[in-house]
């Protein structure tokens, strides 16, 4: 009756700590926020699109789409400088940098192109560039913003390396049998070996036609660890860092009333077309922040919406959808600790845009243009998570 009495007394002790540990866990989750710690506004007309922040030498690296010039600030929001570089300049890294461009610790600035690795001064001088033969150039897809940053690894550069158009299209079995994700760029001698395939449960395997821009991977290296987003599949896959890249798992994604696109039937799809279909989710970044892993993505359209997005209107009528379904379908960031776990799904807060840097354990969000005015600034916001 003692013993009985004793496991009784043991039992209620783990009960109440397994309770104790929920109510602490589920106070966590409900804990977790943005906390807009700084705000730098930067007098500078135009739509720029961010690349980089680097809080040591305090300074900030843009784009402008429009006028096709690097913008460099300060973060006191003065601009420092401005270069461009025309396409086929001897200086000229092409037409797109495959991801946005990045500091180094140096101060000067680094540029990835299908064309090589170009790095360049504050003022756009060329200090050094390792050049891919003209017949070993591929079709690789390019970025503007950080939405696709490179990341460098010791003597390497890791980033994104989707073809488009291959010796098979994306109608053919074939281009998803052999597509490969990733890059490693050799800043010594610049050359680019691609690697890791496709998952086989990935639902780019399903034997449907999918948009390659739907396959763009998501990825951070953290410690020995890679981890990886196939495209839009939502999974989190992490392996070891180094060749043969072993699994070490693969974890569902909980992605708020996401809406998967299950792709297209071959015999339908147009195998030269290249589009985007916003009804459908869309996973947009992936970055470390601190000890925690942040993941952007939009949920994609419910039913109705996506049967209003199908119907022909006036240019006026486009807009108001636009601008409604804009407001309505908000970017979501889910908030992982390194092992996959789920911390907290946060919605974006209306003065943010979608692109966002992770830099000295904070995040750094470029602002929202004004969409009733065309301003005279710009802002950035030093965001924290806590």
């Amino acid at each position: 009756m003692k013993n009985i009495s004793l496991l009784l007394v043991f039992a209620f002790v783990a009960f109440s700590c397994n309770k104790s540990e929920e109510k602490e866990n589920s106070k966590e989750k409900e804990s977790i926020g943005f906390l807009k710690q700084d705000s730098i506004q930067v007098n500078y007309i135009g739509l720029p699109k961010l690349m980089d922040v680097n809080p040591k030498i305090q300074k900030i690296l843009f784009f402008d789409p429009q006028a096709m010039k690097f913008v460099i600030a300060d973060f006191e929001g003065n601009i420092v400088s401005e270069f461009t570089k025309e396409r086929d300049a001897p200086d000229g890294f092409g037409f797109f940098p495959m991801a946005a461009g990045k500091f180094k610790e140096n101060g000067s600035i680094q540029i990835v192109s299908a064309r090589g690795l170009f790095e360049y001064d504050q003022e756009g001088n060329l200090l050094n560039s390792k050049k891919i033969p003209s017949d070993d150039v591929l079709p690789f897809s390019g970025r503007l913003d950080a939405l696709q940053e490179i990341q460098f690894v010791e003597d390497q550069i890791l980033l994104a390396g989707v073809v488009a158009r291959s010796e098979f299209n994306k109608t053919q079995p074939e281009f998803y049998d052999t597509f490969l994700q990733l890059i490693w760029a050799d800043t010594a001698t610049g050359n680019f070996e691609r690697f890791l395939n496709l998952e086989a449960e990935s639902i780019f395997q399903n034997n449907m036609s999918h948009e390659p821009t739907t396959l763009s991977p998501k990825f951070e290296i953290i410690e020995d660890k890679l981890y990886v987003i196939n495209g839009t599949d939502p999974y989190l896959n992490i392996y070891k860092k180094d060749p043969p890249y072993e699994r070490i798992s693969r974890i569902p994604l909980a992605l708020k009333d996401y809406k998967l696109n299950p792709g297209e039937d071959p015999k339908k799809a147009d195998p030269r077309a290249i589009s985007y279909d916003p009804s459908f989710g869309n996973i947009l970044k992936m970055a470390k922040v601190q000890d925690k892993l942040v993941i952007s993505y939009v949920s994609g359209y419910d039913e109705q919406d996506t049967q209003l997005q199908n119907e022909n209107r006036t240019e006026e009528d486009w807009n108001a959808f636009n601008e409604r379904v804009s407001n309505k379908y908000k970017t979501h960031y889910l908030i992982l600790d390194l092992e996959g776990n789920q911390l907290a799904d946060l919605e974006s807060p209306d003065e943010f845009d979608d692109v966002f840097v992770s830099r000295a354990g904070d995040l750094w969000f470029l602002g929202k243009a004004n969409p009733e005015v065309e301003e005279d600034f710009f802002k950035l916001y030093k965001v924290s998570i806590d």
